[in-house]
């Protein structure tokens, strides 16, 4: 402990990936510990698979004639994108110096005294090679191994894996999930009970979100359009929108898309994103921090489920029913529901209560032996 008594406190996330929901609930856990009094260091521990799939793209990458064209159209948004992720980290987390392996994180143990596993999909392997890391199993002393809103990813555990999640998991102190499918999977494999917390993007009010947003300004209104894969519904219910609105819509998207009438946005940074969120009229998303900074945000929003090859709707499903919004969900492209306004002043009463409990559970981590 430093000579402030203050508690100094490491977490592990993915914050290097190329994703907004990624990157910001790392930076909004850091702020929440650091308002609670403790000092936060975010460790900037580098797994090779999240490496490979974010960074910067590169013309020495180019094998095939393919991979040259795909470079020339994509590879200035796609950079533009990293450089911006990469200056929101170096300017707004408290990073550690890199790591790069189990061993190198074992030799600093000391330097904390606490460590926090989270948030989001940390505990899902497939998106980490299950990288013991992201399990403190670097830590040896089980009393400062600590979860907040840890998410698998997944409805169950592959059987194949059981063994090695049992073993990871077992020595955690203070443990809490994000999902009640998470706290399903806890009991039935080791036999605990844990708490569901909110996602640390919920932590923080819109107006401290504010503070940081780079303000996207359009002369008109804009219906925002955000997620990932290929949706089913999303865009021409977006469309259907715009024509009985007459609202532009605004797409934030890959690299791929093209389609006149629509304004793409390819190179945001995590900045930026908060901007454009802010100001949008209405968003039609099927991410789950579309639809947490949507709630967070006081916005009409409409959620489309995630097709099932993602595996992964109960993180959609949980937060609407934990705010009394599935009527958001959509199935179709019919608008008729769009002019049924949410009521912001029930929700927000939700998310006050909610956030407590939450803030008291990383306070519990905080001051605990």
């Amino acid at each position: 402990m430093d000579i402030n008594n203050k508690q100094n406190i490491a977490t592990i996330a993915f914050h290097r990936a190329i994703n907004y929901g990624a990157v910001l609930q790392v930076y909004a856990l850091q702020k929440r510990i650091e308002e609670l009094g403790g000092n936060c260091t975010v460790l900037d521990y580098r797994n090779d698979l999240l490496e490979s799939k974010h960074r910067e793209t590169k013309i020495g990458d180019c094998k095939t004639i393919k991979d040259y064209i795909r470079f020339i159209f994509l590879s200035k948004n796609n950079n533009l994108k990293y450089k911006a992720f990469r200056a929101f980290s170096e300017s707004y987390l408290n990073l550690s110096k890199p790591y790069y392996t189990i061993d190198e994180l074992k030799k600093d143990e000391q330097k904390y005294d606490k460590f926090i596993t989270g948030s989001d999909q940390v505990w899902n392997g497939n998106l980490s090679n299950t990288d013991p890391a992201y399990f403190l199993d670097f830590v040896n002393d089980s009393r400062k191994k600590n979860s907040y809103a840890a998410s698998f990813g997944f409805e169950k555990i592959p059987d194949n894996k059981i063994g090695d999640y049992y073993n990871m998991l077992k020595g955690y102190k203070e443990m809490s999930v994000r999902e009640i499918q998470g706290t399903k999977i806890i009991k039935e494999l080791l036999g605990m009970d844990v708490e569901t917390v909110l996602d640390p993007t919920l932590l923080l009010t819109k107006e401290k979100w504010f503070e940081i947003a780079e303000d996207y300004t359009k002369n008109e209104n804009y219906i925002l359009v955000y997620g990932f894969g290929e949706a089913k519904y999303k865009m021409n219910f977006a469309k259907n929108l715009s024509k009985k609105t007459g609202c532009k819509i605004v797409h934030i998207a890959n690299p791929y898309y093209n389609e006149r009438g629509i304004l793409y946005e390819k190179s945001l940074g995590p900045k930026e994103f908060l901007g454009i969120l802010k100001n949008a009229q209405y968003i039609v998303t099927n991410s789950f921090h579309g639809t947490a900074f949507a709630i967070n945000f006081n916005k009409e929003f409409f959620v489309e489920p995630l097709s099932e090859a993602f595996g992964t709707n109960s993180r959609l499903t949980n937060i609407l029913d934990l705010f009394g919004l599935k009527d958001r969900l959509i199935f179709s492209e019919d608008v008729s529901m769009y002019d049924k306004t949410i009521d912001y002043d029930n929700v927000n009463k939700v998310l006050n209560g909610e956030r407590k409990n939450s803030v008291k559970f990383i306070r519990e981590i905080i001051n605990s032996n």
